[in-house]
Parts: structure tokens; C-alpha cells; sequence
């Protein structure tokens, strides 16, 4: 029987976490997402930054308004996903989607590239850097309209 290396239990670990964040959406888990951020974290997204603050109640704050633009179930699937680890820093790059609207009818599917720097404080893996941006944008073929719509392209550091 092979043995797994260090690494691949550490690629293990991090895919867990993906996957967990992934179920914490689905659940509206906003406690769960916040607790995953570094103090420091930095975000580039198709959303607003958690928050400008770093005290966890506020991102849990910003979290909750975000699940509020969601009247209905969210459906979110990590469809592809790839891990780098290094020590106690990983990068993961994924290809997901979200779903929402009312059941019974035409849901709203919106695909977007993930891709996460983590690091491992601690022993726990917490999110330093997350760049969320809509797959279109990804491969390069987004529209001006598109780029409106996403604005991803403002950093801000939590603070």
C-alpha cells in the first residue's frame, strides 16, 4: 500500500477547506466563512472586500449582508480545483459556480475563477489572499459591460 507523502496530506487538508467553505455558502454559514480569514487578509473579488474592518463580528456583519442579496437557496460547487503546498503556505486555484433563485423555476448560474493564498498558523490554515473574478474575465474575454458589472480589479487590506 503506498504511503502519502507530507505534502499530499497537506493538499488533503486544503481541499478540505475549499470544499468546506463551498458547504458553509450553501448553509449561510457566515461565522464559519469569517473564522477561515487571516487579521490581514486581503481580497480582490467580484463582491465587495469582507469588510474594512478586522474584528471578526464585522466580517460576520458583511458576510450576513452578502447572504441577504440571496433571498432564495445558493448553490455553490468548487468544479475544478488545484492545490500547491509549501511548507505552511498553499495556493489553490478553482474553477466554480454559483446558483440561486426561487426553486421550481429558472435559477441564476454565475461562473467564476477562485484562487486562494493560505497560511498555516498555528497548525490551522487560514485564507491571507483570495481573488475572486467572473470566468469570462479569467480567460480574458470579459466585455466593458462585464468589467461594470465585476469590479474586482479594487484591492483593499482589511483593517
Amino acid at each position: 500500500m503506498p504511503q502519502l507523502t507530507e505534502s499530499a496530506v497537506e493538499s488533503a487538508e486544503v481541499a478540505w477547506l475549499v470544499s468546506k467553505r463551498a458547504a458553509a455558502i450553501r448553509s449561510r454559514d457566515a461565522e464559519y466563512l469569517a473564522s477561515r480569514y487571516a487579521p490581514d487578509a486581503v481580497t480582490f473579488g467580484v463582491a465587495p472586500p469582507l469588510s474594512p474592518f478586522a474584528d471578526e463580528a464585522r466580517r460576520i456583519a458583511w458576510i450576513r449582508a452578502w447572504f441577504r442579496r440571496f433571498p432564495d437557496a445558493i448553490d455553490h460547487r468548487v468544479l475544478e480545483l488545484t492545490v500547491s503546498v509549501a511548507g505552511d503556505l498553499a495556493f489553490c486555484h478553482s474553477r466554480d459556480v454559483l446558483v440561486t433563485g426561487p426553486p421550481f423555476r429558472p435559477r441564476r448560474a454565475v461562473h467564476f475563477e477562485t484562487v486562494l493564498g493560505l497560511r498555516r498558523v498555528d497548525g490551522v490554515w487560514l485564507v491571507e489572499c483570495e481573488r475572486v473574478v467572473p470566468a469570462t474575465e479569467a480567460v480574458g474575454t470579459t466585455s466593458v459591460g462585464a468589467r461594470r458589472r465585476w469590479p474586482w480589479r479594487s484591492c483593499r487590506r482589511l483593517r
